[in-house]
């Protein structure tokens, strides 16, 4: 999934310009009707806000631990590729030349 969310970063900043929101991301990779808990009775809105958070939060470090992925903290539409996928990508478009 780390691949996919890279392709589909590369994607929007070469149509755009900028990078793509975390819920523009989530969205693409994850639609609601894949991804989407049946969340506990009595849960409010507030909590299952905060493990919704948690669950991209946690799935994007681990991207990013990966190489996969890259932002920076706090600044807007920052999502980028990471070493990996720039790598894996450099040695592909070399093999596609030979």
């Amino acid at each position: 999934m780390g691949l996919t969310a890279a392709i589909f970063i590369a994607r929007v900043r070469r149509r755009t310009g900028r990078g793509p929101t975390f819920s523009e991301l989530f969205a693409e990779l994850f639609p609601h009707d894949q991804l989407h808990p049946e969340w506990p009775p009595g849960l409010t809105y507030p909590v299952r806000a905060t493990i919704h958070h948690a669950f991209r939060l946690h799935v994007a470090i681990q991207w990013k631990r990966g190489g996969w992925i890259s932002w920076d903290p706090g600044v807007e539409r920052s999502l980028r590729v990471g070493p990996t996928f720039r790598a894996r990508s450099r040695a592909r478009q070399a093999a596609r030349a030979r």
